[in-house]
């Protein structure tokens, strides 16, 4: 039986076991190619095309096929000749760069990616001139000793550094992708080894190529579906954050109306309940406190509803590397994401945090906001050295929606370098809090005009909301809360940017 299978495998260009693998093969490539136009990712490409090389090379072999009657044609044995190096240098590289893209050596490792690009490119030049003399003269070997001496050394130790990485990678594919560069590796190694042995090589083991070649295909191509389904499934624990985090904002937005119902209920109760002769004194005052209380469930409305616009804007600035498949920052950026909007549903339930919070979850918003424009964007935030940020308290979330301008109406559609400035300093003699936010944006004119030939484009609630909110902390505090928007401009009047001062009274975490 043994005997009857290897007999099989010998005929492999005849049977149809040759025309089997080389059918595979250009199935991967249409299949792939298709992938690289759906989801841009360049190791579809890389992977395609080496495929598409592989097959291109195997046909000549393949006997009693609709195209055996071309390869053996002298347009065939012509484009053969033609075809033949060049296909050894392509094949090679696209093999090393697919490896290089899938496993993300581009980031972990780029004295790898610089061998490969510097070492392969740097080649082509000589290789393809030696290619071009066995053109116009058939007995010039020179090119054989490129392939030889250099293209297959580059090769080997191209595929013994990249096996070398991959093993060190924590990842499920890794598997799947050593075991495709086994396969090859050792149906490479067994037919050099035959070919020492007899001083020849023939077509009769050439199925032990197709046999590597084949393993390869299906185990790079098992690692492929892994890490399109992992990325799935990262897009599917994203969304199911973001509903949950919207399931608890509207959950405390109905708590605050269950409370204010509550109050009102009490309220009335207690009016119903005064003496004669004391209810107008009683009624006075019960005013003031149902005006209180007016004021701050509309305090606590107002945040509840810049919740979920903090939320929407600060989830489109991470989603993107969900799309373009970078694990690893994405989950980065989710544990921070997470931990912004912990503190953002903290700092709502409260009048008050302390100036500390209040730039801590700035400058976490600020850091996702900033890996939109991939890290194209300079932040500074500065203190005054006398300032106890961690003794101060402000509105909760009261710089958020500067900042948010600042980044999208401002820095968004600048091109160039963009910059964001955030400084707080106390005011001489009235100690009052001072808090700067500056960008180097397009103005507020320009935002403008962009926004009124962009009709679908929202108008945001952002600056309108704080306004609402610093007349009431006015009045309940008896400070005087208020904010300036100033366009920045040079001599000629063309804009440099924007700069929003917001003014606040001192108050002492220890007084309240």
């Amino acid at each position: 039986m043994l005997k009857g299978l290897m007999d099989f495998f010998k005929e492999s260009n005849q049977n149809g076991f040759g025309f089997f693998v080389v059918s595979v093969l250009f199935y991967l490539f249409v299949f792939f190619l298709i992938q690289f136009f759906q989801h841009k990712k360049r190791f579809y490409l890389f992977y395609a095309l080496y495929a598409l090389v592989t097959g291109l090379t195997l046909i000549k072999y393949v006997d009693g096929v609709f195209f055996s009657d071309f390869a053996h044609s002298s347009a065939g044995r012509t484009f053969v000749r033609w075809f033949h190096y060049p296909s050894q240098w392509m094949a090679s590289i696209l093999f090393i760069l697919f490896i290089s893209e899938i496993m993300g050596f581009k980031k972990d490792h780029p004295r790898f990616v610089k061998f490969v690009h510097w070492g392969y490119l740097g080649l082509a030049p000589f290789y393809f001139t030696f290619w071009a003399m066995y053109l116009i003269n058939p007995r010039s070997y020179l090119i054989d000793y490129c392939e030889v001496f250099v293209l297959l050394p580059m090769n080997l130790i191209a595929f013994v550094w990249g096996f070398c990485l991959v093993l060190k990678q924590n990842r499920i594919i890794k598997w799947y992708i050593l075991l495709g560069m086994t396969s090859l590796f050792v149906s490479y190694l067994i037919i050099s080894l035959y070919s020492i042995k007899t001083k020849t090589a023939n077509t009769e083991t050439l199925y032990i190529f197709y046999l590597g070649v084949l393993f390869e295909s299906l185990l790079f191509a098992l690692a492929i579906g892994l890490e399109q389904k992992m990325v799935y499934k990262e897009k599917a624990h994203v969304q199911k954050k973001y509903i949950d985090q919207l399931e608890e904002n509207h959950t405390i937005k109905e708590s605050i109306n269950r409370a204010l119902s509550d109050e009102l209920v009490q309220t009335k109760a207690e009016i119903e309940g005064l003496s004669s002769e004391a209810q107008k004194e009683r009624t006075e005052k019960l005013a003031i406190k149902v005006e209180n209380k007016f004021a701050q469930l509309r305090l606590d409305a107002l945040r509840s509803q810049m919740n979920p616009h903090f939320i929407f804007n600060a989830l489109n600035s991470i989603k993107s590397y969900f799309i373009e498949n970078n694990q690893e920052k994405a989950i980065y950026y989710l544990g921070r994401f997470s931990k912004l909007i912990r503190g953002i549903l903290e700092s709502s339930r409260k009048d008050l945090i302390t100036l500390e919070e209040e730039l801590g979850i700035i400058k976490m918003y600020v850091e996702i906001e900033s890996d939109r424009f991939k890290n194209g964007m300079e932040y500074t935030f500065e203190l005054d050295d006398s300032i106890e940020a961690q003794e101060l308290l402000v509105p909760s979330l009261l710089l958020q929606p500067f900042v948010e301008n600042a980044i999208w109406h401002g820095l968004s559609t600048r091109k160039g370098k963009k910059k964001l400035c955030l400084k707080v300093e106390l005011l001489q003699p009235s100690n009052d809090l001072q808090i700067t936010i500056e960008d180097n944006g397009i103005g507020r004119r320009a935002s403008q005009v962009r926004n009124s030939q962009n009709p679908l484009k929202s108008q945001s609630l952002g600056l309108s909301i704080v306004n609402d909110r610093l007349d009431f902390y006015s009045k309940k505090y008896a400070g005087d809360f208020h904010f300036l928007v100033e366009d920045l401009v040079d001599a000629s009047g063309k804009a440099l940017g924007t700069k929003v001062v917001v003014t606040l009274p001192r108050l002492l975490l220890e007084n309240h």
